[in-house]
């Protein structure tokens, strides 16, 4: 059996556990989309999110953990905007999605697996 310090089983918004074994902690991790990818994002301050314009971007309740709002600056985002930022909120980006075209359809993967009431939008 092969070593490995990325777990596939990992439940979504869970630390790899490289990062544990490095201290980096919640650093990074991973959220699951509906198709089941895995999709590893840093946490940033956030104060930082605007750095990150083009970026998806996760926002998170610290207590309870939970996914509070996915995006990213610029959508069109009048049925969810971004919430005002309070202490009790974490950031996280995903910086593997180069192109739009990425960042969006990883967008659409994980607000469908994240959020399971929402149902996919087309892929143009």
């Amino acid at each position: 059996m092969q070593y490995s310090l990325f777990d596939d089983r990992l439940p979504s918004g869970t630390s790899p556990r490289v990062s544990e074994e490095l201290g980096a902690g919640s650093q990074f991790k991973y959220w699951t989309g509906a198709s089941g990818q895995k999709y590893l994002f840093t946490r940033i301050m956030p104060e930082e999110i605007s750095e990150y314009a083009e970026k998806l971007v996760l926002i998170t309740d610290k207590k309870s953990e939970a996914v509070l709002w996915l995006g990213y600056q610029g959508m069109c985002s009048e049925k969810n905007p971004m919430p005002v930022l309070k202490a009790s909120y974490e950031a996280y980006v995903h910086l593997l999605a180069e192109e739009r075209e990425q960042r969006d359809r990883a967008h659409n993967d994980l607000r469908t697996g994240i959020f399971s009431y929402i149902k996919p939008e087309e892929e143009a």
